[in-house]
């Protein structure tokens, strides 16, 4: 297990793995928890600095925080288990904690706040995102797949280049779609649409203009 851990953290943070040097607020790690139920599950190393220096934890005290986190701020609750590995660093031995996070049959998790307030947040490369009304909706009618299917059925060339394009870039909207591909803002719309139904993209509308990403 031990090499593992090692290859997970060469390979660094991404869709379904996170680092924390420790854990320190319920409701932030909340945010993480949800963002890889809601997508694909994932795993999260407590002890690991973002730089992927192996630094180590009390996993008890990581633990409460983390079952906290899981019990009271996301809704529904969203079960974690837990898993700890001896890592030597610096002729040291240090603790990592492994928390795994399964793809839920449940979603949408929301997060709550303290004042009351519920966000959904879905996974993103390395990071934990508000998802738009589109997304949470899918999740609700379960029409949400857990991951993209081969493209290279799709007959539409607009919806290759889409793809194409959406592989080299970090994001895309409307306007440069209808930009890039020189079509109509309604036939843009549709198409959008149809391969965010069919899980090739996710939609992003937390910002003042919604953005599309792989």
């Amino acid at each position: 297990m031990q090499g593992d851990i090692r290859k997970m953290i060469y390979r660094g943070e991404g869709e379904c793995i996170d680092f924390k040097q420790t854990i320190t607020d319920p409701y932030k790690i909340a945010k993480t928890i949800t963002s890889f139920a809601n997508t694909r599950g994932g795993t999260i190393l407590v002890g690991v600095r973002d730089d992927k220096t192996i630094v180590g934890v009390d996993p008890e005290e990581e633990k409460y925080i983390l079952e906290t986190a899981a019990e009271f701020y996301c809704d529904p609750p969203i079960r974690l288990t837990f898993k700890e590995i001896e890592e030597e660093e610096n002729d040291e031995e240090r603790t990592v904690l492994i928390v795994a996070i399964a793809e839920s049959p449940d979603k949408p998790h929301f997060v709550k706040d303290k004042y009351a307030n519920r966000l959904v947040y879905i996974r993103q490369n390395d990071k934990s995102l508000p998802a738009g009304k589109t997304m949470v909706d899918l999740m609700r009618k379960g029409a949400l797949p857990s991951s993209p299917e081969d493209n290279s059925f799709l007959p539409d060339h607009n919806q290759k280049k889409l793809l194409t394009y959406l592989n080299k870039h970090e994001k895309i909207t409307l306007k440069q779609f209808m930009q890039i591909v020189n079509i109509s803002k309604r036939r843009a719309s549709r198409i959008l649409h149809d391969l965010t139904i069919a899980g090739l993209i996710r939609i992003h509308q937390h910002e003042k203009e919604a953005y599309y990403t792989l």
